[in-house]
């Protein structure tokens, strides 16, 4: 573990910049992937539908491939896909804790703390022994918008945990972006009402690549793979896409392994697949 305060130089500048930058941070992995590049914040509902764990996934890893930073909190649901999808590109990401560094909640995403580690930032203004208690949280919050240069908004309902953070981005000038959602799903609510209130709608990592003055992303490498083109249009068995595709089901089947192990295709109930990316 590591700390760095608000007088080094290598303190992340957009938080900085903010109204109340915490003194010190505390932090595992390194503070250079805020260097250099635009930082974006992609959170969300932590009970979130399977089209949101999806997209929120794809867009982080539209997002760091294209080398932006990916800064979200861990939680379940919307932050921990945000993470997933930004590490199985190997890029940028960062998680921002709600306790100390040796206080990791969930504890189930305690393997998915380390792995960011190891190759991004893991940071927290808490000390060592400090519990996430319900008033920890949106202090959290302000972190990861005064970390971002732009926050966007996955899935949230109207009065969802992660609209506090959307609240906060607002007051420290940060660019509020929603992704639309399906009319009446109430994880929706939240996101659809922010778009009719004037915040930017993002369809594509690209399209938001392009707002924040990036290239487009290296991600659409992976439409070249018909596997993947056939599943980002249904969900289907082995036996349908072996059919489909003319493939041996097992070269099929090993494809398949291998498209799961990078994050590219999620298999569902009842032994079909769907494409991540």
């Amino acid at each position: 573990m590591k700390a760095v305060t608000i007088a080094d130089s290598s303190y992340p500048a957009n938080l900085l910049r903010t109204p109340d930058p915490p003194a010190v941070l505390f932090y595992t992995g390194s503070m250079d992937v805020f260097t250099g590049c635009v930082s974006v914040a992609v959170i969300g509902s932590r009970r979130c539908s399977l089209y949101g764990r999806k997209t929120a996934r794809s867009l982080s890893a539209g997002l760091s491939a294209a080398g932006a930073c990916v800064v979200s909190g861990l939680a379940r649901g919307i932050d921990a896909e945000a993470h997933r999808g930004a590490l199985q590109v190997k890029g940028r990401t960062a998680a921002v804790l709600g306790g100390g560094l040796d206080c990791i909640y969930p504890p189930e995403h305690t393997g998915l703390a380390q792995e960011i580690s190891r190759t991004g930032c893991l940071l927290t203004e808490y000390p060592p022994g400090v519990k996430p208690a319900r008033f920890t949280f949106p202090e959290r919050n302000r972190i990861i918008s005064g970390l971002s240069t732009a926050v966007v908004v996955v899935e949230a309902g109207e009065r969802s945990g992660t609209m506090i953070t959307v609240g906060t981005a607002l007051d420290q000038g940060r660019d509020v972006y929603a992704v639309p959602g399906e009319l009446g799903r109430s994880t929706s609510t939240g996101t659809n009402r922010l778009i009719r209130d004037g915040a930017g709608i993002v369809l594509s990592a690209d399209e938001l690549l392009s707002d924040l003055g990036m290239g487009e992303s290296r991600v659409q490498a992976n439409s070249a793979d018909p596997i993947i083109a056939v599943l980002q249009q249904q969900n289907l068995s082995v036996e349908q896409l072996s059919v489909l595709l003319d493939l041996n089901r097992t070269e099929l089947t090993e494809r398949l392994l291998r498209l799961e192990l990078t994050g590219s295709v999620m298999r569902r109930p009842g032994n079909t697949f769907t494409a991540i990316l």
